[in-house]
């Protein structure tokens, strides 16, 4: 429900650093193998661009443990190589792979486990606190952290 909007912010950024960001948030989106790899490869490329070695390392390892196409675990290999001589990361992201994390379907930043969050009740999209009361993004149905039943059966509700 939220790999779409991280695309395209991907895309459509004025800043390369907050690309990055979005690009590393969408390779944690529950996709299929074959377009996890695409992300995957995707946000590589964008990291080491950047000259965040180490990310785009995390962003290789990560592809390789899916058995990508030849020339795609070759670049990766590589990758991996450059950043066990150079560690370093030139940018520092709003981005811990090794914290589990949500992402805001507003501000389409992390909320980490352990942090306050709300949900739409009816696609139960997460959102941080300061978005309650406003329209879901997602569903353009709810409102954020609106308490509600939901759906009763009853004969009663029939007359």
């Amino acid at each position: 429900q939220l790999a779409c909007p991280l695309d395209l912010g991907c895309h459509s950024v004025g800043s390369a650093q907050r690309a990055l960001e979005l690009a590393a948030y969408f390779t944690h989106c529950n996709l299929q193998p074959v377009h996890l790899i695409l992300s995957l490869r995707s946000a590589q490329a964008a990291a080491y661009k950047l000259k965040n070695f180490q990310t785009a390392a995390s962003f290789a390892k990560r592809l390789l443990e899916l058995n990508p196409g030849t020339d795609a675990a070759t670049q990766a290999r590589k990758i991996v190589q450059f950043a066990e001589t150079n560690p370093k990361n030139e940018l520092s992201l709003a981005y811990d792979e090794r914290n589990p994390f949500v992402v805001c379907c507003h501000s389409l930043s992390p909320i980490y486990r352990g942090s306050d969050l709300v949900r739409c009740p009816y696609c139960f999209a997460p959102y941080q606190p300061q978005y309650k009361g406003k329209l879901c993004s997602i569903c353009q149905i709810s409102e954020i952290g609106a308490d509600t039943v939901g759906l009763v059966c009853s004969a009663a509700q029939q007359r």
